[in-house]
């Protein structure tokens, strides 16, 4: 019997074939918004941006609390934006060698695809106050650059309405916000989507309960 006919090799195959159709489809499903951002976040600092106690740093491990984190920063952004569609995928930092716990898995960080958002509203809208004078790492705050022609106010209101969520905070890289050009969108939410290598993947890399699919199921 050649290996290829052996029934834990059949069933690997079918098991990427699967995992190749659902990652289409899951590309398919998000062509009904075409996500406008593609936002990257890092949890290794404290709100205000320091370094970590050891017993928060672990915290970074748990993905509960990264889907609480999700929840926050998905609510924050409806409450200023309204209801925009969104997908949350986990990753893992590359796994390390710890020379007392030997090998060590990474802790995690998000990719959020984010469809587009409103034009911002005038200075004085509830909730919009709050972000509008929040001040970040360098103690500036968003109406210092509010007349500024060469800043992108919306972007920038999305980047601080994000930092809100305890996890992200201010540390300038614990997010990068890119745009999404129409042509990247397939190649770069499969990016989002490369840890997904066998069915019990699914589940760990999308965060269903706070991502657009799961809402247009709960829906329909």
């Amino acid at each position: 019997m050649f290996l290829t006919d052996t029934p834990k090799y059949k069933a690997i195959v079918e098991e990427s074939k699967y995992i190749t159709r659902f990652k289409n489809f899951l590309c398919e499903h998000s062509y009904d918004f075409e996500p406008k951002y593609f936002i990257t976040l890092f949890y290794g600092r404290s709100y205000e941006g320091h370094l970590l106690e050891e017993e928060d740093y672990r915290k970074r491990w748990d993905i509960v609390k990264v889907r609480k984190t999700h929840r926050f920063i998905r609510k924050q952004i409806t409450k200023v934006f309204g209801e925009i569609p969104m997908v949350f995928c986990i990753e893992r930092h590359i796994d390390k060698l710890d020379p007392v716990f030997g090998d060590k898995k990474g802790s995690f960080h998000t990719h959020l695809y984010l469809g587009d958002i409103p034009n911002v509203g005038s200075l004085g809208t509830d909730p919009l106050v709050q972000l509008w004078f929040w001040r970040d790492y360098f103690g500036q705050c968003l109406n210092t650059y509010k007349d500024d022609i060469d800043i992108d106010l919306k972007k920038q209101l999305l980047e601080v309405c994000i930092r809100q969520a305890k996890w992200v905070g201010k540390y300038p890289d614990s997010v990068q916000i890119d745009e999404i050009r129409h042509m990247e969108f397939h190649r770069t939410f499969r990016y989002g989507l490369k840890q997904i290598e066998n069915e019990d993947d699914i589940n760990n890399v999308i965060d269903w309960d706070n991502s657009k699919f799961m809402l247009d199921y709960q829906e329909d």
